[in-house]
């Protein structure tokens, strides 16, 4: 059964249609996120390591690892990003798979996931993604995660319309509004796409999901169920908001 992270990879319009404007619009640092990932790395003796980034969008953090020295391969269910991830990653394997069905060999050093555990809002299907995650790891191989975390989710989550318009090049542009509540433990987000081109008609879409964001007990309880029994949890790292948690996990 597709995942519904991996079904939003192919239906939401900011990982498919309008995948070229998603660095437009994500525009958080890339450096404190890959310094943490490597000085960790360093300080247990497993540089270069060999790397699995994990929901690697376009590859701006992959590029960042490879940029340190270490070998990057590449998973994400989206074809649209994970083709512009290649691009960036020439030297990288890619992966087009689920994060809940991800079978590859425990060959891994170090495994990276940002964002994507939010989209999965089953029980079933967080367990199976972090098993998935944690199966790709060799013996002592750290996990390293970048979680929603759930109260201050819950206090960002206000009903307030957000807009952004980014351009494109060539006189296009794209404006991107977004809306986000919370209902029963979960973030259900509302996201609107304006699409103008010179000469053309003016292209709109939408699109609503819903994330679930990780208390640290439950991110703990699951991380010990597949197998990872050392947990460490800090803040975000190279984010921009205090909604999110740092996890490094072996």
């Amino acid at each position: 059964m597709v995942s519904s992270s991996a079904r939003g990879s192919s239906e939401r319009p900011f990982y498919a249609r309008h995948a070229e404007a998603y660095d437009l619009l994500i525009t958080d640092p890339v450096e404190p996120w890959v310094g943490a990932v490597h000085d960790r790395l360093r300080s247990v003796g497993r540089t270069p390591a060999v790397v699995l980034d994990a929901g690697c969008g376009t590859g701006r953090h992959a590029a960042g690892l490879v940029a340190a020295g270490h070998r990057v391969d590449l998973v994400d269910a989206s074809a649209d990003l994970l083709s512009l991830a290649v691009t960036r990653c020439p030297s990288a394997r890619a992966i087009s798979a689920d994060l809940c069905e991800l079978d590859v060999p425990p060959v891994y050093d170090a495994v990276t996931c940002r964002g994507v555990l939010n989209d999965m809002i089953s029980d079933r299907e967080r367990a199976a993604a972090v098993r998935s995650l944690a199966g790709c790891l060799n013996p002592g191989g750290l996990l390293f995660l970048d979680v929603r975390e759930e109260r201050a989710s819950q206090s960002r989550a206000d009903g307030a319309t957000h807009r952004r318009q980014v351009d494109l090049g060539d006189g296009a542009r794209l404006t991107f509004t977004s809306r986000t509540t919370w209902s029963e433990g979960t973030l259900r987000v509302e996201e609107e796409y304006d699409l103008a081109r010179p000469g053309m008609p003016e292209q709109r879409s939408g699109y609503t999901f819903a994330m679930q964001p990780w208390s640290e007990a439950e991110l703990r309880a699951v991380l010990h169920d597949s197998g990872l029994r050392t947990v460490q949890i800090s803040p975000g790292v190279g984010r921009r908001t205090a909604d999110r948690l740092f996890v490094v996990a072996h």
